[in-house]
């Protein structure tokens, strides 16, 4: 439904005070205070100045980045952190101070988190050279400052590799609660299903069978009352206004099972979207909004269950609203997210495959891209079958 992502990795929105990103901001502030030339800043020095400025912008893009998980697009997410490495070698060109180097570790492990190990292994080269040659001109000698990098390197690379591994962890925990919602999803339907299926018997038997017997039973009464020895008796009376109430309240029992005719999606949805980490859910569903069959329910609700896979997958909404009711002989499903700025549709086997599903049944799919936010899909089927 949505442009495909390029990164490889969407790691999830995290709180500015995670446990990870207090270590970063630790370790920043480890290196601050032993790096930060106070007394040539106070005397002035320009070049202190610029150094210390792109330390703390360092921080900016940090604390930035952390913020804008999952909420800005895939490039500028990784812009933010490639302007990070930038600004750890500009200040430690300008403040002549190695140290600063160890900060591109927490480079590392964001790297990690938005790229495959390739292109993470790509970038950090790149860094490390230009972190090399910035000590060869402090050290002049570039056997020394080789070995010294050696430790730094090794550093990166494990940051790199437990983030790399935090984020498959991360994916096959957000894979197998989805595939546990649809799980519970179908087990949903599968018990409406035949809950339906033993209201329409009862509502069957108690009208031919029930029904049947009662009405021969007024019959044979009404022969009774004209018998002139018993016409007269109150018993026989009695006998048939009970006939006659008991055969209304069932005929009233059966008009009420059968208003319930159909599969009731409440349930189902509901399942399906209990078990998934992170936006807010909002669900709505008319009483009247059931589909005539089991094939139809299932069609619905995996239309929701692929427009709320796509949402998560491309659009990280923080709110995804599911709206089920029946308009105009039809049984209308819309679910509307508010992921994605401005985003572009792309027809997919997912997309292709609902619309296909909903058209064997005579039904409609109509995907639309909101201007501001989001995308809102409606599908549509008849309420009874064609």
């Amino acid at each position: 439904m949505h442009a495909p992502a390029p990164p490889r990795y969407r790691p999830r929105r995290s709180s500015i005070l995670a446990p990870l990103n207090l270590a970063a901001y630790l370790t920043w502030l480890g290196i601050a205070l032993q790096s930060m030339p106070f007394a040539r800043l106070a005397a002035g020095d320009s070049r202190s100045w610029i150094g210390a400025c792109a330390l703390l912008a360092m921080l900016a893009l940090l604390v930035a980045h952390t913020l804008s998980l999952r909420r800005v697009p895939p490039l500028r997410s990784l812009a933010l952190v490639l302007l990070q490495g930038i600004a750890v070698l500009l200040a430690g060109f300008m403040l002549l101070d190695g140290w600063i180097g160890i900060l591109l570790i927490v480079v590392a492990a964001q790297l990690a988190l938005l790229q495959p190990p390739r292109q993470t292994l790509a970038i950090m080269l790149g860094f490390n050279l230009i972190l090399l040659y910035g000590w060869w001109l402090l050290d002049g000698r570039a056997g020394n400052v080789t070995l010294e990098l050696l430790p730094l390197l090794a550093f990166q690379a494990f940051a790199a590799l437990t983030a790399h591994y935090q984020a498959d962890a991360e994916r096959a925990r957000d894979e197998l609660a989805r595939l546990n919602a649809q799980l519970l999803a179908t087990q949903a339907l599968l018990d409406e299903s035949a809950r339906g299926e033993e209201r329409l018997k009862l509502s069957r038997e108690l009208h031919d069978v029930a029904g049947h017997k009662l009405t021969a039973l007024k019959l044979n009464l009404a022969l009774l009352s004209r018998d002139p020895a018993l016409r007269e008796r109150a018993e026989l009376a009695t006998a048939s206004v009970l006939a006659h109430e008991l055969l209304d309240d069932i005929r009233a029992v059966v008009s009420q099972l059968r208003q319930h005719d159909g599969i009731e999606l409440r349930a189902a949805l509901e399942a399906l979207v209990r078990p998934i980490p992170g936006p807010r859910f909002e669900l709505q569903v008319d009483e009247e909004a059931r589909p005539s069959s089991v094939q139809a329910a299932e069609t619905l609700l995996r239309c929701a269950q692929e427009s709320i896979t796509n949402a998560l997958r491309h659009g990280q909404p923080r709110l995804i609203s599911l709206d089920c009711r029946r308009v105009d002989g039809h049984i209308q499903l819309c679910v509307r997210d508010d992921g994605s700025s401005r985003p572009s549709l792309v027809a997919g086997n997912g997309l292709t495959g609902m619309r296909e599903r909903l058209e064997a049944l005579g039904g409609q799919l109509r995907v639309t891209a909101h201007d501001e936010r989001g995308v809102e899909l409606i599908a549509r089927l008849p309420a009874q079958p064609r």
